[in-house]
């Protein structure tokens, strides 16, 4: 071979050679080390003041419960405030809070409602602010119940005869169920809603209010009332809302002060001792 061949030779290579290495190492090296470095976003860091929860004892279609709190961070931050059953550990609720300001006072009602608009169950909730991504912070707790019993003083049961489905002249049969209170104790709303009813009956219930549930297809009926009641069909009234007084109009002129109470699901009368006893457990 001559030199002048062996020299184009060597030419070549040095040509082709730098330029494969040159197109490779800049594109796949640094690229893929830059991804696998990137450090992941640090959660937002706050601190929870004057936080409450009020009221600590609330009621279904009752006084909304009231959260408030101030948030110490350096800067605006998004929050959510959860309502946690700690039954399960679970959020009922979740409300978002965009771009809270430092130091500005935040305020949520909860209705009892779950995110579904499900009526949450009764209990022990949790209440917590949490940035997304970064830790909960715990803002109070409360208990839950879905009615309060309707007597807000010293009371104690009629007894058998005053008792669901026992006999009533005319072969009528009792539709409710009685408690006794001295007249004029403070009665109230056993579950909130709309009264549909607020009259008299001058043969058996005599001054009587009836409230259909909110979030239920129930009617409560309350009767003997001390005196008409102020509420008129259509007004909204709060489960605990003060509805009257216990006293001994209609059919009880004779028997003296009671309650007679009843609920009708779709209509029909049910015996409602079972869930008085219970709301009477836990009531406050």
């Amino acid at each position: 071979m001559s030199g002048r061949a062996r020299a184009a030779i060597a030419g070549a290579a040095v040509t082709l050679a730098p330029a494969t290495v040159a197109a490779a190492a800049p594109t796949l090296g640094p690229a893929t080390v830059v991804s696998a470095s990137a450090p992941a976003p640090a959660a937002p860091a706050f601190a929870l003041r004057d936080a409450r929860v009020s009221p600590q004892h609330a009621y279904v279609a009752g006084r909304p419960v009231a959260v408030g709190f101030r948030a110490d961070a350096p800067a605006p931050l998004d929050l959510q405030v959860d309502v946690v059953r700690e039954a399960t550990g679970t959020p009922v609720r979740r409300f978002a809070l965009p771009a809270v300001a430092p130091g500005v006072a935040q305020h949520v009602a909860w209705d009892g409602l779950t995110g579904g608009g499900a009526v949450a169950p009764g209990g022990r909730y949790r209440v917590r602010v949490a940035a997304p991504g970064g830790t909960a912070r715990n803002a109070g707790a409360l208990t839950l119940r879905s009615h309060i019993y309707p007597i807000r003083g010293r009371h104690a049961d009629r007894g058998p005869i005053g008792a669901f489905g026992v006999g009533r002249s005319g072969g009528r049969t009792h539709e409710g169920f009685d408690v006794n209170a001295a007249c004029g104790t403070a009665l109230v709303a056993a579950r909130g809603g709309v009264v549909t009813r607020a009259d008299y009956d001058p043969v058996l219930y005599g001054n009587v209010v009836i409230i259909r549930g909110e979030h239920t297809r129930r009617d409560y009926w309350y009767a003997h009332l001390l005196r008409a009641s102020r509420l008129r069909p259509g007004d909204r009234v709060r489960t605990g809302g003060r509805i009257g007084s216990i006293g001994a109009t209609g059919n009880a002129r004779t028997i003296g002060c009671h309650l007679h109470f009843e609920i009708r699901s779709r209509g029909v009368p049910i015996d409602p001792a079972p869930e008085l006893h219970a709301w009477d457990a836990w009531s406050r």
